[in-house]
């Protein structure tokens, strides 16, 4: 298995031209043939709870990769979080036959069977943040999940002193629970003085999620830290540590880069967060796959016919950190 480290500096560089230094020991490029021949193709971002402000950036790098190619591009999938009308999109995208799919999976399993359907149709597919193992996707792009959870985990523990009760945020995704499980084997490993007394459902939704944390903060009135593990717990959470009068009190580690999550920053109601670059996973996903479909990387003359695929099985794009000192570059 190959992993790459990428950041959206190194990305900006080639943009679409080459990817050089990755380690892969591979320069594709395209060549105007294959230019041409890619122009106009479309790829298709299938997400899940896309209501919420957290895929601003994924969004971004799709309209930028659009131009950079010269392809089309777009965003689609349930504004909540319904896995049953994702597997049907995912149907219905596989009958429009775009050139190739990004896919941020509710429920890998319920997806399996139609991810396999899409590239046995011919469609490459690319998996987003949570992957899908065992199934026929090409490669996936993200943060490891559990890692991300061990750095909330090691900041908050930093901002309550390293001892002391927390509640810990949550939806159930795949991805996200297993950034819980990063936050409490942290604990485990290095601040055994902390105690998770509570994972609390905020259901990624944005006007659920402060009556989700303020009824758990009433009923565990000795917290002193929330760890956020999704774009949504972060807002929430500080909505409700103002609602129930502990602010000061409560610590509060929140995860990406929401817009209207920052001012909870900037006046310290949020101690920081662990953010994904969610850009790069999308910009450099199409990239990807439009290098497999107009052949612009020849790792061997015809990938089909060797039965090989020639990207890499995974590219794991890391975390940032942010805090106060540098929150004004995170604004939009």
């Amino acid at each position: 298995m190959t992993t790459l480290d990428l950041d959206r500096r190194s990305l900006m560089k080639f943009g679409g031209i080459g990817l050089a230094g990755t380690g892969l020991g591979l320069v594709p490029q395209f060549s105007d043939e294959a230019l041409a021949q890619g122009e106009g193709m479309e790829y298709v971002f299938l997400s899940i709870v896309t209501q919420v402000p957290f895929w601003v950036d994924h969004r971004k790098a799709l309209e930028d990769a659009a131009r950079s190619l010269n392809i089309k591009t777009s965003f689609t999938g349930p504004l909540d979080f319904d896995t049953v009308a994702q597997a049907r999109q995912l149907d219905e995208l596989i009958a429009r036959k775009p050139a190739g799919l990004l896919i941020f999976p509710g429920d890998a399993a319920s997806l399996a069977a139609g991810i396999d359907r899409a590239v046995d149709a011919g469609i490459p597919v690319a998996m987003i943040i949570g992957d899908a193992p065992g199934t026929k996707r090409a490669v996936y792009l993200g943060i490891s999940n559990l890692e991300a959870g061990k750095v909330g985990g090691k900041m908050l523990a930093e901002a309550i002193g390293g001892k002391g009760k927390v509640i810990l945020g949550s939806f159930p995704a795949p991805s996200v629970l297993e950034r819980v499980e990063g936050y409490k084997a942290y604990f485990k490993e290095s601040a055994s003085e902390i105690e998770v007394v509570d994972v609390v459902n905020d259901k990624a939704d944005p006007s659920y999620a402060p009556t989700a944390y303020s009824q758990s903060l009433l009923a565990h009135p000795d917290v002193v830290g929330i760890g956020g593990t999704d774009g949504d717990s972060g807002k929430g959470a500080a909505i409700a540590v103002h609602e129930t009068g502990r602010q000061g009190q409560v610590k509060i580690v929140a995860m990406d880069r929401n817009d209207d999550m920052l001012p909870y920053i900037e006046d310290g109601t949020i101690v920081g967060a662990v953010v994904q670059k969610s850009y790069v996973e999308a910009f450099l996903a199409v990239h990807l796959l439009h290098w497999l479909n107009t052949d612009g990387m020849k790792v061997v003359p015809d990938y089909k016919a060797a039965g090989v695929n020639p990207l890499p099985e995974k590219v794991e794009t890391g975390v940032m950190r942010l805090t106060k000192d540098n929150v004004a570059q995170f604004k939009h």
